[in-house]
């Protein structure tokens, strides 16, 4: 009977275990995952400074602008408007009279390792709404991210 109980009790937790990670969504391959027009990354060993000093750096040298604000609490929001370099990064969608929101979110997940989660939106005059047509660029602009923080 008490083989039984332990047995049911390990049974239930990992049962547990695997409905957490379907919930919180399994990650592909370097931390990385897309959720609905989402994208996000996992950073670990680094100091939450270096990663949102990080996210500025790379934003700002890709040609977004930071909005007001932007950083406080972990949550940055950038502004870039759409252009022929802005085609090139993007793609055909991303020109003259486009303009695209990237709004950037660092947390702590655990102790020195951070998620930061990217969603980027579009403008076409009325109003933004999550695309996910420039989700290539924006895991590169993510990648960036990663990459920098190892070396701050």
């Amino acid at each position: 009977m008490n083989g039984i109980v332990r047995f049911l009790s390990f049974s239930c937790l990992g049962l547990a275990f695997a409905l957490f990670l379907a919930a919180c969504g399994l990650t592909s391959g370097g931390g990385e995952s897309v959720s609905g027009s989402g994208l996000s990354r996992k950073i670990e060993f680094a100091p939450r400074y270096n990663v949102e000093k990080a996210v500025m750096i790379v934003f700002q040298a890709d040609g977004f602008q930071p909005l007001p604000g932007s950083g406080a609490g972990g949550r940055f929001a950038f502004l870039r408007k759409g252009d022929g370099v802005g085609q090139e990064r993007f793609g055909e969608w991303f020109g003259p009279g486009v303009t695209l929101r990237a709004e950037v979110e660092v947390t702590e997940v655990e102790f020195g390792t951070h998620r930061v989660r990217c969603t980027l939106l579009a403008n076409r005059g009325d109003g933004f709404v999550p695309t996910s047509q420039g989700d290539r660029r924006g895991k590169v602009l993510l990648k960036r991210v990663k990459q920098l923080t190892e070396v701050l």
